[in-house]
């Protein structure tokens, strides 16, 4: 079976997450993250080399993979404009000519990826977290969320990932850390991605990224104030931040004097990085007028003990990390117990964006668009072409062969009708129509003993009919398909959502009748349902 694949060839290290797609949602099934070495060469020559070490050892040059594009080498704007609807074509034009005067790139020379951002409804302001700072105003048209890059840059990306054994068929931008948002209500997420060099902060509502930005500031900034402090090599401090790095909160304050210096230590990088982290929420809220009513620490720099406790005591909202059971919705048990999500945060979100066909965001598109390459046909062409002449001779001489016979044994049973036809019908002998216009009810035509759907097409007619992912959290465990019946069976998030799936069902024109089994509970408190469908298209 084809796998997809994602790639974050990230500061420290390589990720990449491997994902399958399911009924209703992807699942990732691996993630791999390999340290990139120390070297004279450009660090990307040398994650090069580590990525196509991947992609050998688990064979995934056959498969389709995707590159994710930090927000360090984009440029993210938020355009407005003054008309609420437009074809995406004509859209497309308006949003490159907009990027023309804000990107310090020609149009000519960049790629770019959009998408329009949906109507921000009122908000409410928490007395407790009063907003700083400019609010932006509701618009009476469109907002478009846009990532653009230096075409230059694109191509030396992909042919980065050609040399490694698979070329990147997308360029996805951060924007898919928005696929991390577990949240079902209308307050925006704030996903941050905390890594080695930087920090990527995508807002997110509804699972689709509103905005976002990157910060110069990541993991190594903390090591940094490790080696300076303790005099330590740089991999000795790295892994005493690893092992003994805690940074006191008021929910978590620090045990002992030894401990309240190592978060004093800490605490001189990590303040700026969290001042920076209290301006982008701000920035967001400028550009959107969405207010960020909680924050989702992700990434290898959100491993260090107490950061979510900091965090929430200087921005004054919600703060956790993404756990087990949450990523148990898009990573296999082994790979959530295992907190793959904290390491490769980035390339597991990608996987998620890329795994249902379209990615959000992809910077590969018009010149830049993958091409399936048939070179290996081409070179086959005339032994084809010969193959396909013999095979159409010996198929014409068949058929012909086989016409004859036909034409024979009807000439022989058209006699045989006319014969046993005289002698039941007082000598008078009938063609085949005559007999059966006789046989049929009411005189006419026999109705079709054949169904008018087939189980696979009332399948799809089914699939068709239920609600969108985005608006539904929904788990088919069986269908059972039998004449005139249907039985399905799964389970959902809350008792709204089986009413939708109910609702949705009784639309399809087949059914004629919804029984619902009683309610249950499962042990992760999901909402066990049944139906009975009966049918009339079988």
């Amino acid at each position: 079976m084809s796998r997809t694949f994602a790639v974050d060839l990230g500061a420290w290290s390589v990720k990449v997450a491997i994902a399958s797609a399911g009924f209703r949602h992807a699942t990732v099934g691996e993630v791999i993250e390999r340290v990139v070495p120390a070297g004279d060469e450009p660090y990307e020559q040398r994650a090069g080399r580590v990525l196509a070490g991947i992609i050998r050892e688990h064979k995934l040059d056959h498969d389709t993979g995707y590159l994710a594009v930090g927000g360090a080498q984009v440029f993210v704007h938020v355009l407005e404009f003054g008309f609420k609807s437009l074809r995406r074509a004509d859209l497309d034009k308006a949003v490159g000519a907009e990027l023309e005067g804000v990107v310090p790139v020609d149009l000519d020379d960049l790629v770019y990826a959009f998408e329009p951002l949906a109507a921000v409804p009122a908000q409410p302001i928490d007395p407790g977290a009063p907003a700083r700072g400019r609010v932006a105003a509701p618009t009476d048209g469109m907002r478009v969320l846009t990532y653009s890059m230096p075409q230059a840059r694109a191509q030396e990306l992909i042919a980065l990932t050609s040399a490694a054994g698979a070329e990147a068929r997308g360029l996805v931008t951060v924007a898919s850390l928005a696929r991390l948002d577990r949240a079902t209500d209308d307050v925006a997420t704030a996903i941050v991605d905390v890594g080695h060099e930087h920090t990527h902060v995508v807002i997110a509502r509804h699972g689709k990224a509103q905005w976002s930005r990157s910060i110069t500031r990541g993991g190594r900034h903390v090591t940094d104030a490790v080696v300076k402090h303790w005099r330590l090599a740089f991999p000795e401090a790295e892994h005493a931040k690893h092992t003994d790095g805690f940074v006191a909160s008021s929910g978590n304050p620090a045990p002992s004097e030894a401990w309240q210096r190592v978060h004093e230590v800490l605490v001189t990088e990590l303040g700026p990085w969290v001042r920076e982290l209290r301006q982008s929420l701000s920035a967001a809220r400028a550009k959107t007028g969405l207010a960020v009513g909680r924050v989702v620490l992700v990434g290898g720099g959100s491993r260090l003990r107490g950061l979510t406790g900091f965090v929430a005591d200087e921005l004054r909202l919600p703060v956790a990390t993404i756990s087990p059971t949450d990523a148990a919705s898009f990573l296999t048990p082994r790979q959530a117990e295992a907190g793959a999500v904290d390491g490769g945060a980035l390339a597991v979100a990608t996987a998620l964006d890329v795994a249902g066909g379209r990615a959000s965001f992809d910077l590969r598109h018009g010149a830049l668009a993958f091409k399936v390459d048939m070179t290996f046909i081409k070179t086959k062409l005339m032994q084809v072409g010969a193959a396909a002449l013999v095979v159409l001779a010996f198929a014409g001489g068949s058929a012909y062969a086989s016409m004859k016979t036909l034409r024979k044994a009807e000439k022989t049973l058209d006699q045989r009708i006319a014969t046993e036809s005289a002698e039941a019908f007082d000598g008078k002998p009938k063609k085949v129509k005559e007999l059966l216009s006789l046989a049929a009810i009411g005189g006419g035509a026999g109705e079709s003993p054949m169904p008018k759907m087939s189980a696979y097409d009332l399948l799809l007619e089914i699939n068709g009919k239920l609600p969108a992912r985005e608006n539904i959290t929904l788990n088919v465990s069986s269908i059972d398909i039998k004449e005139n019946k249907v039985t399905i069976e799964g389970s959902a998030k809350t008792p709204e959502e089986v009413d939708a799936l109910e609702t949705a069902v009784k639309g399809i024109a087949c059914v004629k009748e919804v029984s619902r089994g009683p309610s249950k509970s499962g042990k992760d408190g999901e909402k066990l349902f049944s139906f009975a469908l009966r049918t009339e298209c079988m």
